[in-house]
């Protein structure tokens, strides 16, 4: 035997325990540093497990030959790295070890991947909800904006609402209404047309204008005009069917407010 062959004998001997895994962890960490840098180890440890794997095909189960294991500890002690060696290990309990290590890490990793699928999820959600709140914000400045561009001296406001969110403010002054929507969606010019309503202090119901909706974000219609003393207790706008306002409307408010 050469030199370099008894400085190698230790690690011949780590290969065998490495695919019995029965190395203790000094040792197994030994034996992973140098394994990737040795051709000769990487061919015994593949012989060994490939050996390992007849074995665990064969028709009955067999234990490791006990000279083999008996081999590795003499080994192991003679070189005066051993530790608390353990007992025998069958080939049944050295084969559910691994398959648990198995389940563990591919549980782990199920459970990393999982955590990262969620916060992905989670990053993606936030970025819409940002985006979304962003988008809100600057919806409601535009409202604002608009409604204030309406206000004259003397200029009075009411507030609309309708059931599902959508909101109007209607600017009143010198008998005359206009109006900034928002939330009220667009209407189909071809058949359909929105109507204002004001009911006066006397209870009496009278069309002020119909008008368009272009787009649910903001519309502004300007200049429709009052009836009567401007006298306006209710206002209310709805949708009609046609191109003109009915004399009386039998639909529901779309919006409305109390002067």
């Amino acid at each position: 035997m050469t030199a370099r062959d008894a400085s190698h004998e230790l690690y011949d001997q780590l290969a065998a325990g490495h695919a019995l895994s029965a190395l203790e962890p000094e040792d197994e960490q030994a034996f992973l540093a140098h394994l990737p840098g040795c051709a000769r180890c990487q061919r015994a440890l593949a012989e060994h497990v490939e050996t390992l794997g007849h074995l665990a095909h064969a028709a009955e189960a067999a234990e490791p030959p006990p000279a083999l294991l008996e081999g590795i500890r003499a080994g192991v002690a003679a070189s005066g790295r051993a530790g608390a060696f353990p007992q025998p290990v069958s080939l049944e309990a050295a084969r559910a070890h691994r398959q648990s290590r198995t389940v563990r890490l591919t549980t782990a990793l199920v459970g990393v991947a999982a955590s990262l699928v969620l916060v992905a999820a989670l990053l993606i959600v936030n970025v819409g909800l940002q985006s979304r709140n962003d988008d809100l914000q600057a919806q409601e400045v535009a409202f604002r904006t608009a409604v204030q561009s309406l206000l004259a001296p003397g200029a009075r406001t009411v507030d609309l609402a309708g059931a599902d969110g959508s909101r109007a403010v209607a600017v009143v002054h010198d008998g005359t209404v206009s109006l900034v929507l928002r939330g009220v969606s667009a209407n189909d010019r071809a058949d359909s047309i929105y109507v204002l309503w004001a009911k006066s202090r006397f209870g009496d119901v009278r069309a002020v204008g119909a008008f368009d909706v272009r787009s649910a974000d903001l519309t502004v219609v300007n200049g429709l005009k009052l009836a009567g003393d401007g006298a306006v207790k209710t206002l209310v706008v709805t949708r009609e069917k046609g191109r003109t306002a009915p004399p009386l409307s039998t639909q529901p408010a779309v919006v409305a407010g109390d002067a």
